[in-house]
């Protein structure tokens, strides 16, 4: 009879606490706040150690969504080189096309996105053969553990068609895997 009597307390005294779910939540639940071990008065004056994080960093500020892509015959084609980590402008051409092209739609490591202001007017993803293969490379010493890089002493180029939109006041070369922005000139 104790026991079921201190199970029917530990239930009670945990449901006191609850909280309801938000609509952020996935499904129904319970929430059970607990102040056990929370380290307070433990004489540790020392900051916690930060964590080690295998994600690369990301910019504070959140990249808008894709604007409707751009439908316009004269477009810029850049011609990008990859080599040594670094990304570079080889060539620029302007390019006219019959019929009015509309920028394409793909997933990318890197990006070409025009702004006017604090519009976001186009962005052109694009990526380098062979680079899906390995994460980006962080700054520093790498472990003597470290899997060698296939595209260290490699050159990579790729070609993007990049739309001669007369709005754009800035252009932006990105790379989302690192967080690096480049200004562009714009028109080249």
């Amino acid at each position: 009879m104790k026991a079921r009597n201190s199970l029917f307390l530990l239930a009670l005294a945990a449901c006191s606490g609850q909280q309801s779910p938000t609509l952020a939540d996935s499904s129904p639940g319970l929430v059970f706040p607990t102040p056990i071990a929370e380290g307070k008065g433990d004489g540790d004056t020392a900051p916690p150690a930060p964590k080690p994080s295998a994600a690369p960093p990301q910019s504070t500020v959140e990249a808008p969504p894709d604007p409707e892509p751009l439908r316009q015959r004269e477009q810029y084609e850049y011609t990008f080189a990859y080599q040594n980590g670094r990304v570079s402008v080889t060539n620029v051409r302007a390019v006219t096309y019959p019929q009015p092209v509309v920028t394409a739609r793909r997933m990318g490591r890197f990006a070409i996105e025009l702004w006017v202001g604090k519009e976001l007017i186009d962005r052109v993803r694009f990526d380098f053969p062979l680079l899906a293969a390995e994460e980006a490379a962080k700054p520093g010493p790498q472990p003597l553990s470290a899997a060698p890089s296939l595209t260290s002493r490699s050159t990579f180029t790729t070609v993007v068609l990049v739309p001669q939109a007369t709005r754009t006041r800035r252009a932006l070369l990105v790379d989302r895997a690192t967080g690096y922005e480049e200004l562009l000139p714009f028109p080249p």
